[in-house]
């Protein structure tokens, strides 16, 4: 008991250095606003681009990209700062369509990506989708979790057995065998752990940039401005799992490795999704006080798993082995129902998000695992330790304490369970997956043919709420704007709304625009009865997709 208040003091230290890197934000960022406008016309060429965003944001490298109609790349000098991306253009632009596209990296750690299309002097003949590489991001996302899920449980394997070490067992003569084993289990999980954190630095910089898992070889994933903070937690469980492997083999441990192995198991809450959610400081401490008590709870099962066998013979070792873990075992199953609760009240925010999202469905999964863990415990508590302490006699203490050792064993796989659905929950973006990279269908370009000579490309720009410009444009097979006998007739429709037949006008040869109000979002179908000459009008239709 003379050790409680340097333990406390340590994690109050530890909690005052981890809030220190945490900046407060407010879930994965979302475009406010762009300037041009998405599917502006303008008179003359712009000099820059901006990109406004709800929260400040960071720009990847080639994060910025521009492309012309013909999709060939624009030279463009992107810069960020805050809230606001900004792209400097050439002064000598020549008219048509162009596609800036953009990704940029939340305060959460998860990139999200889009394109902004804009027109100089009137749309371009035929848009060609800019050349980006592939934008599968493949396996990574679960190679991630996976190696997220690794580093939880050797972390908090490591440092709780450190206090099992420091505190728990102290007093209780443990053999040179059982300290040693101990001590190998402690060294096995920190390398672990370690070497998963080591990993996480690419495989976080290959996610960011969208990249794959063939991202993890390109030296762009090791761009610190883009894995600061994962290399700040492989630096802290370095330091602080290696301070705890050489306090236990020394079977004595200070105030500075307690702090120091605080540090450690505290470092997820650098990357997580509460470092994005206000109140920040309230929130990652929250976190910090969860991990804490996962790594106790973690480490005191397994090392009752090793050491109850060796003391079976040994009551009194084992009454108060035993009664120590279960106070503390109590107190932490207060402190993880309520951070629990918190954290996930706080990131989820509402019934229809917990059971409609992946990220609330996943959390369902491992609250239902923790209510399996608590039964375990429960039993363990009040059936299982009260025949070891209650001095019902010699064998059947030994008994019972046999028992025990199943049930701590069991709670133990489960815990692991739980924290290899934590790796997973550190992949899932609360709130929704982010925008996908640019493809296709993202430039709002759809094609139709009308026979064999004639086909229709349409373009539907965004504007404010359902409020769309349309844009219709009439090609012959290599892709020319062809000179019409009249203007085409389009209508439109849905499942449910029929808007008739739409007024277009002629902004150049073969092009039409109009202005749409559209009712209700979903797909449209766009028919377009091309006016080829007095007797020929070849008809096509096409979907359109109004988000």
């Amino acid at each position: 008991m003379r050790r409680v208040p340097a333990l406390v003091l340590a994690l109050l230290i530890a909690a005052v250095a981890v809030v220190g890197w945490a900046a407060p934000a407010s879930a994965h960022a979302t475009l406010v606003s762009t300037d041009p406008a998405e599917g502006a016309v303008l008179a003359a060429a712009p000099t820059e681009v901006t990109f406004t965003f709800d929260e400040s944001v960071q720009l990847v490298p080639k994060g910025l990209l521009a492309f012309d109609a013909s999709g060939e790349p624009v030279e463009i000098d992107p810069s960020a700062s805050g809230e606001v991306v900004t792209g400097k253009l050439a002064d000598d632009l020549d008219d048509g369509t162009y596609v800036i596209t953009w990704r940029v990296v939340s305060a959460d750690g998860h990139p999200i990506a889009g394109s902004l299309t804009f027109h100089v002097g009137a749309p371009s003949a035929k848009v060609e989708v800019p050349r980006l590489g592939p934008a599968d991001p493949g396996a990574l996302p679960t190679i991630q979790a996976i190696v997220h899920g690794l580093d939880y449980v050797a972390l908090l394997l490591a440092g709780g057995l450190a206090f099992f070490l420091a505190w728990t067992a102290r007093g209780v003569r443990l053999t040179d065998v059982v300290r040693r084993r101990l001590v190998r289990i402690l060294r096995v999980s920190a390398f672990v752990a370690v070497a998963a954190a080591a990993l996480a630095v690419p495989l976080s910089g290959a996610y960011q940039l969208g990249s794959g898992p063939g991202g993890l070889f390109d030296p762009s994933s090791l761009d610190p401005t883009l894995v600061r903070e994962d290399l700040v937690v492989l630096a802290l469980q370095v330091l602080g799992l290696g301070a705890a492997v050489w306090s236990a083999g020394r079977a004595k441990s200070a105030l500075t490795t307690d702090l120091a192995t605080a540090l450690a198991v505290w470092s997820p809450a650098l990357v997580g999704h509460t470092r994005a959610y206000e109140p920040g400081t309230l929130l990652v401490v929250t976190d910090a006080l969860h991990l804490t008590a996962g790594a106790v709870w973690l480490g005191g099962l397994v090392g009752l798993a090793v050491v109850l066998p060796t003391i079976a013979g040994r009551p009194r070792d084992a009454v108060q082995l035993l009664s120590r873990f279960s106070t503390v075992a109590a107190g932490l199953l207060a402190v993880l129902s309520a951070s629990g609760v918190l954290l996930g009240w706080r990131i989820v925010g509402s019934w229809s998000r917990l059971f409609g999202e992946t990220y609330g469905r996943l959390l369902l999964v491992k609250v239902a695992l923790v209510l399996v863990v608590v039964a375990m415990a429960a039993w363990n508590r009040y059936r299982l330790v009260a025949q070891v302490t209650g001095g019902v006699g010699h064998d059947r203490q030994r008994k019972a304490t046999g028992l025990v050792r199943r049930v701590v064993v069991a709670e133990a796989a489960v815990l692991v369970a739980v924290l290899a659905v934590t790796g997973f929950l550190t992949q899932k973006p609360p709130g929704g997956e982010p925008p996908a990279s640019p493809t296709t269908a993202d430039t709002g370009v759809v094609t139709g043919v009308a026979n064999e000579d004639v086909k229709v490309l349409a373009v539907l720009d965004a504007g404010p709420g359902l409020q769309r410009r349309l844009i219709v444009q009439v090609q012959d097979t290599a892709g020319e704007p062809l000179d019409l006998y009249d203007a085409p007739a389009v209508a439109l429709r849905s499942a449910r709304v029929d808007l008739g037949e739409i007024p277009v006008v002629p902004t150049a040869t073969g092009t039409y625009v109009a202005d749409v109000v559209f009712p209700t979002s979903g797909t449209w179908e766009l028919q377009v009865s091309v006016r080829a000459d007095e007797f020929t009008s070849p008809v096509t239709t096409v979907d359109l997709t109004v988000e």
